[in-house]
């Protein structure tokens, strides 16, 4: 079972990480860190994977833990993603060596609310891999996750955002987000690769 490191950040080391500095963790063997700063309303955070091996990351619910964003990033790679508000970051080592990843928070909200402004509407959902294959999906400008066999991935996307199965040769559209795909809905992958593959 995973052993648990939770770390909480506080203003001054916001501060800091919206100068330019990547902040340093590492990742004990088959242990999970949790990265919470409980003042913003929701951050972004461009994270860094300089290990060996790939690391899982995972944007949860503070109150049920539940997944709402959920990929492996591999060793080399890097990636710019959003932590919502009412969500913390989570880094998951599976591996008996230590993981090492660097991370900058480029962007979030302190205090007060902003007033809100006119968003492209999202649909918050989950992608179901059913079947016994690792299924590489693409989503673009956000990220390119591969579903294990009988896993599911949260997502929140926008409408028009389209997600395509990543073949080495080939990348098919499988689905574009509307407003017809309700808020917690399970999509199942396979269905969708069928009806793309066979129309």
């Amino acid at each position: 079972m995973f052993k648990l490191i939770v770390t909480y950040f506080f203003t001054i080391s916001f501060a800091f990480s919206q100068k330019g500095t990547r902040s340093q963790l590492i990742i004990p063997p088959k242990q999970i860190v949790q990265i919470d700063y409980p003042l913003y309303k929701g951050f972004n955070v461009k994270i860094w994977n300089h290990s060996k091996f790939l690391v899982g990351i995972s944007s949860r619910d503070k109150e049920t833990d539940s997944v709402q964003i959920s990929f492996d990033l591999k060793n080399g790679k890097s990636i710019l993603f959003e932590v919502n508000q009412g969500d913390y970051l989570q880094f998951e080592n599976r591996f008996l060596a230590s993981l090492k990843v660097a991370y900058n928070i480029q962007k979030g909200s302190f205090g007060k609310k902003k007033s809100i402004q006119q968003l492209t509407p999202q649909r918050a959902f989950y992608l179901v891999n059913n079947t016994g294959q690792i299924l590489p999906l693409r989503i673009p400008g956000i990220m390119n996750p591969k579903l294990n066999p009988y896993s599911r991935s949260g997502v929140d996307l926008p409408n028009g955002q389209k997600i395509y199965l990543d073949l080495k040769d080939n990348q098919i559209l499988i689905l574009t987000v509307t407003d017809s795909i309700p808020n917690g809905a399970r999509i199942d992958l396979a269905t969708l690769i069928d009806k793309a593959l066979n129309n």
